[in-house]
């Protein structure tokens, strides 16, 4: 054996030695995958802007108490639209939050992996059209021809919409300007626009302010608007259990809003620095409810699938039946 062959033999003896010792982590790496039931998950829950009563819960602290009874912790996020929330669930940012039944549409249309567990609301967070206190318009049907500034994709444009129908009228017999709120309520304020299709807080803030009065609500024509809670797909198929607990922690802050009245204004009012009074009422006109997807909430939610579609705000049919499962909720409510 010549002195070559001498000196290769001990490398090929180390890179199995190498290769053994990489198996063997594989291996202990997989078995650390199967055993990791004790570790701590993290459980990110979103804020999307407004009165809501995921702020109430995250002031009490009611999550964490009881996540933290189950080894989990919580993480909180705001966020002042469904757009980023959305881009959130997408990067594993977001767990659970709330969206209203347009941004259902719309998400499920580009494929984002939610599903909705819960109805927390069916007034779509008081969406209505408001005109100025003095303006001469005096219903739907007198929008013919004018400006109405408005978010596109928006709970609020899908309320006009359907009031826009309801009345004999679409899309294409009125102006629309797209302009976010921060954009629209000097828009409003100026005369710029004849109306506004807008939702709470400001739908509320603006009337008792005297800067506008409502023309329509989705309570003035009865329709259902429904607000929903969302899960992240891939965290509801490893951590059912712990689904159905943020769903009993969400009904806890139901029925604690609704015997602390005071306390829940308080700590609203305080966290937005917004007049107590002004929070009193919002409370108030807000049915907030944590209730499975009936088959009229499907209905409806449908219904605005349709329309969007209709309008080419979404370029895919969506099927609402495929988009909710109630049995996380059952469970949480037995």
């Amino acid at each position: 054996m010549n002195a070559a062959a001498v000196k290769r033999k001990p490398a090929w003896k180390y890179g199995l030695i190498i290769l053994s010792v990489m198996i063997g982590l594989l291996t202990l790496s997989a078995c650390a995958g199967k055993g990791d039931g004790d570790k701590k998950v993290t459980v990110n829950i979103a804020i999307n802007g407004g009165l809501n009563l995921l702020s109430i819960a995250k002031n009490k602290g009611f999550f964490e108490e009881a996540f933290g009874k189950v080894n989990a912790d919580v993480k909180w996020n705001e966020f002042q639209s469904s757009v980023p929330l959305l881009e959130g669930v997408v990067s594993n940012r977001v767990d659970f939050s709330f969206i209203g039944d347009g941004t259902v549409v719309t998400g499920k249309a580009a494929k984002s992996p939610f599903t909705v567990i819960s109805v927390t609301g069916v007034e779509g967070n008081q969406n209505s059209v408001i005109v100025k206190p003095d303006s001469k318009i005096q219903s739907v049907a007198d929008l013919k021809g004018k400006t109405i500034a408005v978010a596109k994709g928006s709970s609020g444009h899908i309320f006009l919409i359907k009031a826009l129908e309801k009345n004999g009228l679409s899309e294409d017999d009125v102006k629309l300007v797209q302009l976010q709120p921060d954009e629209a309520n000097p828009a409003f304020q100026s005369g710029s626009v004849d109306a506004w299709a807008i939702w709470d807080p400001i739908v509320t803030m603006e009337t008792e302010a005297g800067h506008a009065r409502i023309l329509e609500s989705v309570k003035t024509m009865g329709f259902v608007a429904p607000a929903v809670m969302i899960g992240r797909d891939k965290f509801l198929k490893d951590h059912p259990d712990l689904t159905a607990l943020y769903l009993k922690v969400y009904q806890q802050t139901v029925d604690w809003v609704k015997g602390n009245m005071d306390e829940a204004v308080t700590i609203l009012a305080t966290e937005k620095k917004m007049d107590p009074e002004l929070v009193r009422t919002l409370l108030e006109n807000t049915h907030y409810i944590n209730e499975p997807v009936s088959g009229e909430i499907e209905a409806a939610m449908q219904s605005t699938a349709d329309i969007l579609e209709a309008t080419g705000t979404v370029d895919t049919k969506v099927d609402i039946s495929k988009v909710y499962d109630n049995s996380f909720l059952n469970e949480a409510l037995k």
